[in-house]
């Protein structure tokens, strides 16, 4: 995000994320994960995303398309995943 003033930094990403979190906090128990790392890889791996579409020249508005689609698949993916759990925990399986 080549904007003056606004440079594209996974640490802030994670950190704003973490931030959205709580208003929607992620169920991490039982899980082996380090909730920071977890945060920092992904913003990482978006960020890179990112400033290969920069890279590319791919204008910014296609950017934000593309960024929300994105948004769009990962939360479909994250309500299937939601639903199995649900399913398995009333013994219905997947």
């Amino acid at each position: 995000m080549s904007e003056p003033g606004l440079t594209l930094d996974h640490r802030m990403l994670a950190r704003l994320a973490r931030e959205v979190e709580e208003g929607d906090p992620i169920a991490w128990e039982g899980l082996e994960l380090d909730r920071d790392t977890a945060y920092d890889l992904i913003a990482s791996q978006i960020a890179e995303l990112v400033r290969g579409y920069e890279a590319r020249g791919v204008p910014r508005d296609r950017q934000t398309v593309i960024l929300l689609a994105t948004v769009v698949k990962l939360t479909v993916e994250n309500f299937v995943l939601h639903q199995r759990v649900l399913r398995r925990r009333e013994g219905r399986g997947v």
